[in-house]
């Protein structure tokens, strides 16, 4: 019974972690937000919000070549600093709700 619920749990954090890459290869963030602030809060380590952040930061946030701009500063990695703090409150309220 626990090896078939260990089982579901793994192949839904799979089919989690699968949604997140399509969502950030495809740049709908509203989607990696809502996939992300979910799979953190049922999973008791879900970095893989995090490293979202990272990889839609590095497809999106930062400058391209043709720009007039000189840089980005702290825009160019407003998702990672966004998927940290998410990640950080939602922690925070799951030890609070789960005592």
């Amino acid at each position: 019974m626990l090896r078939n619920k260990i089982t579901k749990s793994g192949v839904l954090r799979i089919f989690f972690g699968v949604a997140l890459f399509l969502s950030v290869i495809n740049g709908w963030w509203p989607m990696i937000l809502l996939i992300g602030i979910i799979g953190a809060w049922y999973w008791p380590h879900f970095f893989e919000f995090i490293v979202a952040g990272i990889a839609y930061d590095a497809l999106f946030g930062m400058i391209s070549r043709t720009s007039t701009t000189t840089g980005t500063g702290i825009w160019g990695w407003i998702g990672t600093i966004i998927s940290i703090l998410l990640y950080t409150v939602i922690l925070l309220a799951k030890k609070i709700v789960r005592r």
